[in-house]
């Protein structure tokens, strides 16, 4: 009896303990977008992220990359020591992915700047896998054992187990922004959620999650976005809001890319963890198929984020079409559309394979309106079966499609307004050109001015163009519309 009663003790302790554990806020009490902390830890009180790095190329590049916790299910470290980090931190390559890539690299590890004494500097010569098609993730290896690296107190994370996952997660991020007169790791607190597999800016690929972590800069790239309660990694950072903001700051207006430039954008890895077997990296797996992908797109940063049906006569319009040229090394490939990208790792639907000379996708988008994603996937041959393991290296291009332009109203004093019913659009703007052969800028020509009630236009300055577009609430712009007054009226 008495040892029955030790154990239930023993056992309400360990529960006790475990849910403290859970309950913990790593992030110390910091609110959400708050300013970042530095980190000191000549005390250890942040030992947990001593296996967060500086990671240095060799012409002096800096970004973080993160040691994984590849231990065996015995719990035991058995094999070399990996960092997670950015693809682009690799190589940066759009639509490409490599395998073995030797690389001339180091990571410094302890990196607090409270205690320099502590660092240690370790070299990495392996790139197992780096990727900029459809994510921004790679696996480097370094020059020594995970076990040795425990041993002298680098602490290894996990990947998390799940994503997808709804609504808002809390998450910290710990990194090494350039720009502070401390020069180690510092942490903020955020909200991390999925993207809905459409953003307003080149280079970010349809499944990136977002968030609003405050004070990520350069060389933040590669560090890890963290389970605010487990530790666990949610994702690794690609792009950062400092920088966007400075590459789209003159011709930003209100417009929905104003909004995407506000948030980071990371990348999950939860699925690597299929990658690691008995704490080895293996890539040819059943579950683990990452494979090298060169696709190489035309322009792939001109490509327009925006696409729109096309009115033409009263009752009839026109979807517009991928239009996508590029050049992929598999010797055939496949593709779907879908409107989730999570869709893209399922087998099903993809069209049959298309050799891949002189690839070419122009099917048409839609009719519906909002995300489409087009997913395209090398194969060795015609009869190559898809896996959600090999899907994993599909390339993804996301457009958001948008309705025709609303037609402007003229009456016989020609005063303009415009149509609002069954668009979707609230807010309009317009110039108008002398001349009936003019053409249309785009909506970011700054002689386009906002239309809070009708244009007159006097019989006495026609023929004249009209050069107008609308936004809707979310302020995502509409093609551009050209009319031409010359007492009747033709648009296009």
């Amino acid at each position: 009896m008495l040892l029955r009663y030790v154990t239930l003790i023993l056992l309400l302790a360990l529960l006790c303990i475990a849910g403290q554990i859970r309950a913990r806020d790593l992030a110390e009490g910091l609110t959400d977008q708050s300013p970042s902390v530095a980190l000191q830890n000549h005390n250890q009180r942040y030992a947990l992220w001593t296996g967060i790095g500086r990671l240095k190329n060799s012409i002096g590049q800096t970004c973080n990359a993160v040691l994984l916790d590849t231990r065996n299910r015995q719990d035991r470290a058995v094999g070399p020591a990996y960092v997670l980090t950015s693809g682009h931190c690799v190589l940066f390559s759009y639509g490409i992915a490599h395998i073995g890539q030797a690389i001339d690299a180091s990571i410094t590890f302890n990196y607090f700047y409270d205690a320099p004494e502590q660092q240690r500097t370790l070299r990495i010569n392996t790139a197992h896998w780096s990727s900029m098609a459809g994510t921004d993730l790679a696996i480097l290896e370094l020059d020594i054992s995970l076990a040795g690296l425990i041993a002298e107190g680098i602490m290894p994370l996990k990947l998390a187990e799940h994503y997808p996952y709804s609504g808002a997660r809390e998450v910290i991020n710990v990194g090494s922004p350039s720009g502070f007169r401390q020069k180690g790791l510092r942490m903020s607190a955020c909200k991390e959620s999925t993207t809905d597999s459409f953003v307003e800016h080149p280079g970010v690929f349809p499944n990136a999650m977002k968030n609003r972590c405050n004070d990520l800069q350069f060389g933040s790239s590669g560090s890890p976005m963290l389970d605010r309660h487990t530790n666990e990694i949610t994702g690794i950072v690609s792009k950062v809001a400092s920088v966007i903001k400075k590459e789209i700051l003159n011709n930003c207006k209100n417009t929905s890319a104003c909004e995407a430039a506000r948030f980071n954008y990371s990348y999950p890895a939860h699925t690597l963890r299929h990658c690691f077997v008995d704490g080895l990296f293996l890539n040819n797996t059943e579950s683990c198929q990452l494979k090298p992908v060169e696709i190489t797109l035309e322009e792939p940063w001109s490509l327009p984020p925006f696409v729109h049906i096309q009115q033409g006569a009263p009752g009839q319009h026109s979807l517009p079409t991928w239009n996508l040229r590029f050049s992929i090394e598999a010797p055939f490939y496949r593709f779907k559309t879908v409107r989730n990208v999570k869709d893209c790792s399922v087998p099903s639907d993809y069209n049959s394979a298309t050799t891949s000379t002189d690839a070419y996708i122009n099917q048409a988008i839609g009719p519906a309106l909002g995300a489409h994603v087009l997913c395209i996937i090398g194969v060795t041959t015609r009869n190559q079966s898809l896996t959600p393991a090999l899907l994993h290296n599909t390339f993804t291009h996301a457009v958001f499609l948008m309705p025709a332009t609303p037609r402007p109203q003229i009456s016989l004093n020609y005063q303009l307004a415009w149509e609002d019913q069954h668009t979707g659009f609230i807010h309009y703007y317009a110039y108008v050109i002398p001349s009936p052969a003019a053409s249309c800028a785009d909506s970011s020509d700054a002689r386009y001015a906002p239309i809070t009630g009708v244009v007159t236009v006097q019989a006495s300055q026609l023929p004249v163009t009209v050069c107008s577009y609308a936004r809707n609430a979310a302020g995502q712009p509409s093609a551009t519309r050209k009319d031409v007054i010359d007492g009747s009226i033709s648009g296009s």
